[in-house]
């Protein structure tokens, strides 16, 4: 006897999110946070992306954070002076 089983038929859990932090209105004068994954070319990747910022918003200054492994998440450590001191976070995958 053959069963087949249909696995879009099982209840899915709910996944628990957090809520998104709020967008700045603006990045004229703010100050924006890099954060690369430890791969070979995401922090120059990020820095092409800051200088496109610096031209298009006036940012007022880049602070640079990059992970050692591209499988770990980041630090809190590491990921405080962004927290704290950058309006907004860009983030992005090198290889």
């Amino acid at each position: 006897m053959t069963r087949i089983l249909d696995p879009t038929l099982r209840t899915v859990k709910a996944v628990a999110t957090t809520p998104r932090a709020p967008r700045p209105s603006g990045l004229a004068g703010a100050r924006i946070g890099l954060l690369a994954n430890g791969k070979s070319n995401g922090m120059l990747l990020l820095e092409r992306v800051a200088e496109i910022l610096g031209q298009r918003h006036a940012i007022a200054g880049v602070i640079r954070v990059a992970k050692t492994n591209a499988s770990v998440p980041v630090t809190e450590d590491a990921a405080e002076p962004l927290l704290k001191r950058c309006a907004a976070v860009v983030t992005a995958i090198g290889d």
